[in-house]
C-alpha cells in the first residue's frame, strides 16, 4: 500500500521518482499537483509557475530529479525555483 505525503521542501530538497499522475486545475487556486512514486510512498508536488514550466517536459512514468533550490526575488514576492532533471534509463 502507498502512503501519500505532501512535499514541503527546504532548500537543496530532492525527490528521486517517477511521475505517476499529473492532475490540472486543482482546488481555489486551480493548481497543478504531480504525483511522484519514490520507493513505497506518493509524494504530492503542487505545481508553482516555475516548476509547471519545467513539468511541461515530463512524461507519466518518466524517472526525474526534482530539487527545489530556493526562492528568487520576482517583482514584489518570492518565487519558488527548483531544478529538474529526466533520468530514464
Amino acid at each position: 500500500m502507498n502512503k501519500e505525503k505532501y512535499w514541503n521542501p527546504n532548500v537543496n530538497d530532492e525527490i528521486i521518482g517517477t511521475v505517476v499522475e499529473k492532475i490540472e486545475n486543482v482546488g481555489e487556486y486551480k493548481s497543478t499537483l504531480y504525483k511522484i512514486q519514490n520507493d513505497d510512498e506518493i509524494i504530492n508536488v503542487w505545481g508553482k509557475k516555475q516548476l509547471d514550466s519545467l513539468m511541461e517536459l515530463v512524461n507519466i512514468g518518466d524517472k526525474i530529479i526534482l530539487r527545489y533550490v530556493g526562492t528568487e526575488k520576482i517583482n514584489d514576492y518570492q518565487m519558488k525555483k527548483f531544478e529538474l532533471e529526466i533520468v530514464n534509463e
